[in-house]
């Protein structure tokens, strides 16, 4: 990690203090003025949607155990429709001026640590709904926009038409939410080609129709609720359960895996490649891209268009044209096999900084939104592991981030470093570990790496399955020749291992009589310990 990153995330830390101190001598204040015996705070917590008790203070400032109050009176601390807290007191007040102007700089004060927090932590699951429905049940739409209202502390947006909202969803400063309320599929049918390439949580309610409801399950939508079973409760329960993960939620099975690695010389790149090219040999339906995204001189183009200067890169690539395939395998797009397309990264360290631009980064992730509708995997090399304006958001919009590391002490304390971000931006149930040299010299134990991580028992991750053995007997030769393991070594210790990760995971079976794959997210690296 930067330390311009560490720097600010310290001064955020600090600011974050001095107005939790602030508000505190406020809450006291107003304690005082009011002639307060006593006064609870309660802070809003919008991953459980419920109010979380923090403290009971004294009119002198002291924290006191919580009393128990015969009767209690509510000052709710809310601004622009966004509740940060609420007050519970012993007694009714008179709502005198100075009392007033008090409570609204605790408001004020909230508002900032909210955004302060925010970049911070990055936890912030605050998210918008859109109600489209039919006309012909616009009575029961409203009904149904009071109800969320008042389950959700949201803003809920009501209308027949998606269209001239896509602007805002397309805002990923706040995560969406779309709800659609028909009568039949006619305005699912119409909005098909908008469906397909939205990547937010949708719930369809309708009529208790098969045939509706697979056809919503063809585009990818997971949730359709019968109209007659319909009950608020459970859409509040689905909503809290996948709202962290909307942005990263894809249409028709499609993935995009980020693979990173905590140092440099760690095996991401060759992973990275292989495993591509691994996926292409066993999925020969599938389209699978290969993206180098890696922040030093690129090596991929020895491997994959054996290429030592390729005249065409990333960079060109990305800002010549959106996607297409036939303009794109003019201008640094490779087609290595039939399903197998590769996009080869950066020969210039000046072009290091072009990457980190607003308007490339842009342009970047517009090209892999239309992309992922062509193909059903992008592998994304995304080299060391960093906070980088590219980087940052690339790990918000990749399906999985696949962590490379080694059980070694340096690296076990870098990765406690980048998981305890990860858990922090909301990102933790993405992330996964692959141990690479597991066997080397300097190794140590895997009770050791969880310890040293400091976990609690409920996110112990099992490193068993995921470790992947030095083999330098085969990759060494690999390097020299600038050959794919997968291609010229399919027996090697590295690609079985590799192909056991992969078949694992279910991503295929190498065996015809394989079972059937387990219930379970295509995914799930992160195993809770039994």
């Amino acid at each position: 990690m930067e330390l311009e990153y560490y720097q600010k995330k310290i001064e955020e830390t600090k600011e974050n203090s001095t107005l939790t101190e602030q508000i505190y001598e406020m809450l006291e204040l107003f304690t005082d003025l009011a002639d307060l015996k006593s006064l609870c705070y309660y802070e809003y917590d919008y991953e459980y949607n419920e109010f979380i008790y923090n403290f009971t203070m004294n009119k002198h400032g002291e924290k006191i155990e919580k009393p128990k109050y015969e009767k209690t009176y509510t000052i709710l601390l809310r601004k622009n429709r966004i509740t940060f807290g609420r007050i519970e007191i012993p007694k009714k007040i008179k709502g005198s001026l100075i009392l007033k102007k008090l409570i609204k700089k605790i408001r004020k004060q909230l508002e900032k640590q909210r955004e302060v927090q925010k970049r911070l932590f990055g936890n912030d699951t605050a998210f918008n709904i859109y109600l489209i429905h039919d006309e012909d049940i616009k009575e029961f739409a409203d009904n149904l926009k009071t109800g969320l209202r008042g389950l959700f502390n949201v803003d809920v947006t009501l209308d027949v038409s998606i269209e001239r909202h896509l602007e805002e969803i397309k805002n990923k400063d706040k995560k969406h939410i779309i709800i659609y309320l028909v009568s039949d599929d006619k305005k699912i049918k119409e909005d098909e080609n908008i469906i397909k390439f939205l990547n937010e949580l949708i719930i369809v309610i309708g009529p208790n129709d098969h045939g509706i409801s697979m056809y919503c399950g063809k585009l990818g939508i997971e949730n359709y609720v019968s109209i007659n079973e319909f009950k608020a409760e459970n859409i509040k329960s689905l909503i809290i359960e996948t709202r962290k993960t909307l942005i990263n939620k894809n249409k028709f099975g499609n993935k995009i895996i980020g693979i990173t690695g905590v140092s440099g010389g760690l095996g991401t790149t060759t992973i990275s490649m292989n495993t591509a090219d691994l996926l292409a040999q066993n999925l020969t339906n599938k389209n699978i891209l290969y993206i180098d995204l890696s922040g030093t001189k690129a090596v991929s183009n020895l491997f994959l268009e054996k290429n030592p200067l390729p005249e065409k890169t990333i960079i060109d690539l990305i800002n010549s044209s959106e996607f297409n395939i036939e303009d794109n395998l003019k201008n640094g797009l490779i087609k290595k096999r039939e399903n197998f397309y590769c996009i080869t990264g950066i020969q210039k360290h000046i072009d290091k900084e072009l990457m980190e631009k607003d308007v490339f980064i842009e342009k970047l992730l517009g090209y892999i939104s239309d992309s992922s509708d062509y193909f059903n995997f992008i592998i994304i090399d995304l080299g060391l592991a960093d906070a980088s304006s590219m980087k940052s958001t690339l790990y918000d919009v990749v399906n999985d981030l696949w962590v490379v590391t080694e059980m070694t002490l340096p690296h076990t304390s870098k990765l406690k470093t980048f998981y305890s971000l990860m858990k922090r931006a909301g990102l933790k149930e993405k992330v996964s570990f692959i141990v690479n040299r597991y066997d080397s010299q300097n190794a140590i134990s895997v009770s050791d790496v969880t310890s040293i991580l400091n976990m609690r028992e409920e996110d112990k991750i099992h490193f068993d399955d995921f470790r992947i053995p030095n083999d330098y007997q085969t990759l060494g030769k690999c390097w020299n020749y600038c050959e794919l393991a997968s291609e010229i070594a399919k027996n090697s210790i590295f690609i079985r291992k590799l192909n056991a990760i992969l078949e694992n995971r279910d991503f295929y079976k190498t065996d015809d009589e394989a079972l059937p794959p387990k219930k379970r997210g295509l995914f799930s690296f992160l195993k809770k310990s039994k």
